[in-house]
């Protein structure tokens, strides 16, 4: 009997052990599956949030290059970049935040792209906040004056004033979006108008115009003098004083060329780096006609930043002065500056990248762009009529988790 006993607990303890060694591999069998199912959803997270990353890099900066953001920041783009990176393709969309600036006037454009996928375990999401830099010009909203001083002394009779007037009529007519003023001069100041734009002003204008004729000798202080009075005593970022003449000042070069320098080429650098309407720009350009002194107009011209006669003073005929005047008046309003873009910089008009050196011209000191018609944009011309919409890019993207 005994025998038997130890028979039957023998066999029990081989069917107990047999037992365990079976939910022992059961065990083991579902922590490998787990493990393996573990791995697997890891793997794919870790690829959807590679795929998320670098889309996401990439819609950045194909709209640094391409400024083409309706198209960029789509779903058929995202999910066709996801296609190219051999990546699972997830349901990915893209919203535009709209600008976001700092302090000092930095703005970028904040993007939400969104990842929704199945690692495995359930539809999970995910979003990255994508920035690019940017800093939008439009012509209009410019906020610059021009001041027009025009010589109506005895020498301008004849040719010389029937150009001078049609030139002026010809400006007012073109509407610019820019407001200006117009002080007729002689030995002192005949008439003058204020600062504005609009059919009113135009009309006034025109009467002072034609209801004027010329006579008496030159004076180039006392108008200067009535520009500086209209700037002190009106709101705008930036000033262009024009000051026409055919002639020599009476009171002889050194007044006038003391006054702008105290007044203008003074002020500090910032004025013209940073302007403000608390601490505008002021800009002197001068147009001699026919037996103008040059040297004095020269001497009066420029800004605190620069005083190259090249680019502020122009010497021509009568039968020029026209084609002065719009070459003057395209350098006033085909630029945009000081800009707060750092280089390398992408400039677009619209979808369009211009091209620098052929469209513009950037100046690193003054941070300023000059803009030129060349086929095919005409960016000038776009500008002057105020249907361009000029975007800067530049930098690099910047990505963040969104928690």
């Amino acid at each position: 009997m005994e025998q038997e006993d130890l028979y039957i607990s023998r066999k029990h303890s081989k069917g107990f052990a047999a037992l365990t060694i079976v939910l022992l591999a059961a065990v083991l069998s579902i922590l490998s599956y787990t493990v393996i199912q573990y791995g697997r959803i890891s793997l794919n997270v870790i690829e959807e949030k590679q795929s998320l990353d670098s889309c996401s890099v990439g819609v950045g900066r194909s709209i640094i290059s391409t400024n083409d953001i309706e198209s960029i920041c789509s779903s058929d783009f995202l999910n066709s970049c996801s296609g190219l990176l051999n990546m699972p393709v997830p349901n990915m969309s893209c919203v535009d935040e709209g600008l976001e600036c700092d302090g000092v006037g930095i703005c970028e454009r904040v993007f939400t792209i969104s990842s929704t996928y199945n690692p495995g375990r359930g539809e999970v999401s995910k979003d990255v906040i994508v920035k690019v830099k940017e800093e939008e010009h439009d012509v209009s909203i410019v906020d610059a004056a021009v001041i027009m001083l025009l010589d109506f002394s005895g020498s301008m009779n004849g040719n010389r004033i029937t150009q001078l007037k049609d030139t002026v009529r010809s400006f007012i007519d073109s509407d610019y979006n820019l407001s200006y003023s117009v002080i007729l001069y002689n030995s002192d100041i005949i008439t003058t108008s204020n600062i504005g734009k609009g059919q009113q002003h135009k009309q006034s204008i025109h009467t002072m115009i034609n209801s004027n004729n010329p006579g008496g000798g030159t004076n180039f202080v006392k108008p200067l003098n009535e520009a500086l009075n209209q700037i002190q005593t009106s709101n705008y970022e930036v000033y262009y004083i024009l000051l026409i003449s055919d002639g020599s000042p009476n009171e002889g070069i050194d007044s006038s060329q003391n006054f702008v320098q105290n007044n203008v080429l003074n002020l500090n650098n910032d004025a013209c780096l940073f302007t403000t309407s608390q601490n505008p720009c002021i800009t002197v350009y001068t147009l001699g006609v026919d037996n103008a002194n040059q040297s004095a107009l020269q001497s009066i011209s420029g800004n605190t930043l620069s005083q190259n006669p090249e680019e502020y003073s122009y010497a021509v005929n009568a039968n020029q002065v026209q084609l002065a005047f719009q070459a003057i008046i395209e350098e006033i309003m085909c630029r945009i500056g000081p800009v707060l873009a750092e280089l390398p910089i992408n400039v677009f008009n619209g979808l369009d990248l211009l091209d620098e050196n052929i469209d513009y011209v950037y100046n690193e000191d003054t941070k300023v762009f000059k803009f030129y018609d060349v086929d095919p944009f005409y960016i000038c011309t776009e500008m002057l009529n105020d249907s361009a919409q000029l975007t800067l890019r530049w930098g690099d993207v910047n990505l963040n988790v969104s928690e």
